[in-house]
């Protein structure tokens, strides 16, 4: 199949090169070239600007303008074809200053022959196609990078910002200026002031406050994107992190009515049984009926039931929790534990460690609960201990048993119980760990701000 012809254009005020253009072109082989020609600047202006040709040949001088000038202009109205300078004699200033223009190259005209000609031409169009083909692929990639819904900030190695899109200027509320102004640590230290927590592999979460006064929860990832750069993209999260409270609030008042249901329902009617019965039994003891004996077990049993309602009650509505006592709290549940799973389950707790906010009280609860379950039912722990400490920056809970461990096969991760601690955690500020001990059994440590209780 022939190669498609080349179309090519001539801009030189004497008619005699074009005629020895035209020859030199026929003499390559296995090459047709479509030859062109503009007799002076203007027409050559106005030629270039519609784009038409593969390549064009300019010669250094045009009446009273230079090519160079041309050249200047031409790429200035987005002429694309590859223009090759033409000159009389080799000058090396000429040269250099051709080639900041832009030109594709620069040949000798008494230098010429049909070979060097072909090279150059073949060589300047490929050039010019593979820039334009980049050009394109800058301009989508922009068109992405401007148009993502995510705010994207690109920072070197230093931290300095190089790039930001729109998105993250209306995230962040601040202007493309004085955002390129920020260093990305400069950013993220900021941030932590208030909120910041990594996760694995780039990952993390913090809460950002804006110049406005407006406050703003952000999921981020960061990676490498080139040699001394560094892509980060943000996520506002703000309204799913409402929705998650306002279902978290909802869930928790649906246990506390539960418990309280069962403490001021179920629980009475099963206190008036059990007097009811324990009336029987005495009526039956007066008659010296056998039946007495009975009546006192079922009262027995009865009172075991209202027990157990009790603890429920406590465990879906932890009563010391209204006045946000966790030491309370948490010795309450090591007796439940014991009490219902006989399991030995022991509370540590430091002096003087007080809790002024009750959403932070219920959710330590809840994920020292909700560890100390899953102790029991998946390690089948024979012993935990409950610890909460503080040190001058943060108050730490862990909750520690001898259970089996994790299971080889399945990701940690999975457990919906899990899930739920690291949602409680987020929730309040704090960070949920996890670590399995060589002799066995799991450590799960929350670890949370002093400022945030």
């Amino acid at each position: 199949m022939a190669a498609a012809p080349f179309n090519i254009l001539l801009i030189d005020d004497e008619e005699s090169f074009f005629i020895l253009l035209r020859r030199l072109l026929s003499k390559v082989p296995g090459r047709k070239f479509i030859t062109d020609w503009a007799a002076s600047y203007d027409e050559g202006l106005a030629v270039l600007r519609k784009n038409r040709h593969d390549a064009c040949l300019l010669d250094y001088r045009l009446g009273l303008r230079t090519g160079l000038e041309l050249l200047r202009e031409a790429t200035a109205h987005g002429a694309q074809a590859p223009i090759i300078i033409l000159t009389g004699s080799d000058d090396p200033k000429v040269d250099l200053e051709a080639t900041e223009l832009g030109a594709a190259d620069f040949l000798v005209k008494d230098q010429l022959d049909p070979v060097m000609l072909e090279r150059v031409i073949r060589y300047s169009a490929q050039h010019a196609a593979t820039l334009r083909a980049l050009q394109k692929s800058h301009e989508r990639g922009r068109l992405l990078f401007e148009r993502s819904l995510d705010a994207i900030l690109i920072s070197d190695d230093r931290g300095g910002l190089v790039e930001v899109n729109g998105a993250a200027c209306r995230l962040l509320g601040l202007s493309r200026k004085e955002l390129l102004a920020w260093k990305w640590d400069d950013f993220e230290a900021r941030a932590l002031r208030q909120q910041s927590r990594r996760r694995s592999g780039g990952l993390g979460e913090l809460s950002f406050t804006k110049p406005n006064g407006g406050r703003c929860f952000i999921e981020f990832s960061s990676t490498r994107l080139a040699p001394n750069l560094n892509l980060s993209i943000l996520r506002d999260v703000t309204e799913r992190r409402a929705l998650e409270h306002e279902i978290q609030e909802i869930s928790e008042r649906e246990q506390r009515r539960l418990g309280q249901d069962l403490h001021d329902g179920l629980g009475q009617a099963m206190t008036g049984i059990a007097f009811l019965a324990k009336v029987l039994q005495k009526k039956l003891q007066g008659r010296n009926l056998q039946e007495a004996q009975e009546a006192g077990h079922i009262a027995r049993l009865i009172n075991e039931a209202l027990a157990q309602t009790r603890r429920l009650s406590r465990g879906l509505c932890p009563v010391v929790l209204d006045s946000n006592d966790i030491e309370a709290a948490l010795e309450q549940l090591a007796e439940n534990v014991r009490t219902l799973f006989s399991v030995s389950c022991q509370l540590q707790c430091e002096p003087d460690i007080r809790i002024t906010d009750n959403t932070v009280a219920v959710h330590l609860y809840r994920i020292a609960q909700e560890a100390a379950s899953n102790a029991i039912k998946h390690g089948r722990a024979r012993n935990i201990l409950l610890s909460l400490a503080a040190n001058p920056s943060r108050l730490i809970l862990k909750i520690k048993d001898d259970g089996a461990g994790f299971p080889a096969a399945a990701p940690k991760s999975k457990g919906m119980g899990l899930r739920v601690m690291h949602h409680r955690a987020r929730m309040i500020g704090a960070a949920i760990s996890l670590r399995q001990s060589k002799a066995g059994g799991v450590t799960v440590t929350c670890s949370l701000p002093r400022r945030r209780n």
